[in-house]
């Protein structure tokens, strides 16, 4: 399955990451609420957001959005036009489905924006051969628990002890699962 380079919803677009994303990035990435219920502490230094961003960059144009190759990580970056990049949302195949993730900036939190975006491309992937897409969050993460749920996914289950969020400590914290389906 080979994901689209571009995917359009009514207020946004989904593209590639590109050089000239690193400072939008840096801002996102360097942001402690934005990250805090990610895998990585706040970016401190341009120079980590650099080699990430060569990494997404390194995906697309190697791999052209083919989920089957190595388990790698899609990245998407989210621009409303006039606006710039607001966030991003990475997608990869694992195990038992397609796994999502994403992260925003604080700016454009409260407007819906990810609920859309998280929707357009598990659609995508339903519409495409997947048979169930997936993501998961903190348990206090109520913000990414309503994208979900506005979204289409519904919870399935409390993971616990599964997870380590580095910025809420260091001891393995539960996480929901999240998913939709397509019905055979």
């Amino acid at each position: 399955m080979r994901l689209p380079r571009v995917i359009e919803t009514p207020r946004l677009r989904l593209r590639p990451p590109a050089e000239g994303d690193l400072e939008a990035l840096f801002a996102l990435y360097s942001d402690p609420e934005v990250v805090r219920y990610l895998s990585f502490h706040p970016l401190r230094e341009r120079g980590q957001v650099r080699v990430m961003l060569e990494r997404f960059v390194r995906a697309w144009q190697q791999g052209g959005g083919d989920l089957t190759l190595d388990g790698r990580t899609y990245l998407y970056v989210l621009e409303r036009p006039g606006a710039g990049a607001l966030g991003t949302l990475g997608a990869r195949k694992e195990t038992y489905g397609y796994e999502l993730s994403y992260a925003l900036a604080r700016s454009a939190w409260g407007h819906g924006y990810m609920p859309e975006v998280v929707r357009a491309v598990s659609d995508w992937l339903l519409e495409n051969g997947a048979w169930r897409v997936f993501a998961t969050c903190h348990v206090e993460n109520t913000g990414s628990q309503r994208t979900l749920e506005k979204a289409g996914f519904q919870r399935e289950g409390r993971m616990r002890r599964y997870f380590t969020f580095p910025n809420l400590g260091p001891e393995p914290a539960d996480g929901y699962l999240y998913a939709r389906v397509r019905e055979a």
